[in-house]
């Protein structure tokens, strides 16, 4: 009996790794399922591209045409080649807010309450979505990038272009975490529109994706050097001007594990707690 028992428990760690294996599988299966569906939702609803574009294109004018000889004449730099970097970013966090609206929107409607009666990972929902969303960002981002390329902004490698759009990517994918575990707490589309703005505007204004940090108020200075959108805009920046890479690199990489490690968790245990 006693070596009965022995061999059991010595089985037990490949049965249970085993289950892990196939459960993992079975997730990350379910996820590019939840993958495809949005990405397909997206190229239905081709709007949803064409804002994230528009917004980008409309932070690219104003702040150019309008605002950019002061800016530019102020701080004494080329004002192009230091806003296109910043409207990246800008352009990525507001396509991630199409997660927050998106799954509150699917929230609302029921149309989670039809997954969850389906023999699927649960978490696949929320992953999947973030992804897509990712995705179309990525294309956002290379839209908005052509057309800064037609009003002159020029990068200084293709490499470091590359390098610039996909850490913006993964920012805004950070961020899309973010917006979804607001999305399940809150669930009303327009509470949650709301409630990412907050967030969204006074870190955007108080960075440095549109004007250096030097030329803001001293006291307002810290804050906007080492916030989130600011080290993420310098990172991209450095990236796309070719201006060698520093310690924004590393901060922006810190962030966006710091954002992942924080709501990836949160988003998918608030999301277990709905269903």
């Amino acid at each position: 009996m006693t070596g009965i028992a022995e061999s059991d428990k010595a089985q037990l760690p490949t049965h249970q790794g085993t289950d892990l294996a196939g459960g993992l599988r079975g997730a990350v299966s379910d996820t590019m399922a939840m993958l495809w569906r949005d990405s397909v939702r997206t190229l239905r609803q081709p709007e949803m591209l064409v804002f994230a574009v528009v917004m980008g294109v409309f932070f690219l004018v104003l702040f150019n045409y309008v605002f950019g000889g002061s800016i530019g004449a102020g701080a004494q730099i080329d004002y192009l080649q230091f806003l296109v970097p910043g409207v990246l970013v800008i352009t990525a966090l507001q396509g991630a807010q199409q997660t927050s609206l998106g799954l509150a929107a699917d929230l609302s409607e029921g149309v989670t309450d039809r997954f969850r009666s389906l023999p699927m990972s649960q978490v696949a929902v929320i992953a999947g979505r973030t992804l897509a969303d990712a995705a179309r960002n990525l294309a956002g981002l290379i839209l908005v990038a052509l057309v800064a390329f037609l009003m002159g902004y020029r990068f200084t490698s293709f490499l470091g272009a590359i390098a610039a759009i996909a850490l913006a990517t993964g920012v805004g994918f950070a961020f899309s975490w973010l917006g979804a575990a607001i999305a399940v707490k809150v669930r009303q589309p327009d509470m949650v529109g709301m409630l990412s703005m907050f967030w969204l505007f006074p870190l955007m204004l108080a960075s440095t994706a549109f004007a250096p940090a030097d030329s803001m108020p001293g006291w307002l200075q810290p804050f906007a050097k080492y916030q989130p959108i600011s080290v993420a805009s310098d990172a991209v920046r450095e990236l796309a001007n070719g201006s060698g890479v520093d310690s924004s690199l590393f901060l922006t990489l810190g962030w966006v594990v710091a954002l992942l490690a924080l709501f990836v968790p949160m988003s998918v245990a608030l999301y277990r707690k709905v269903i």
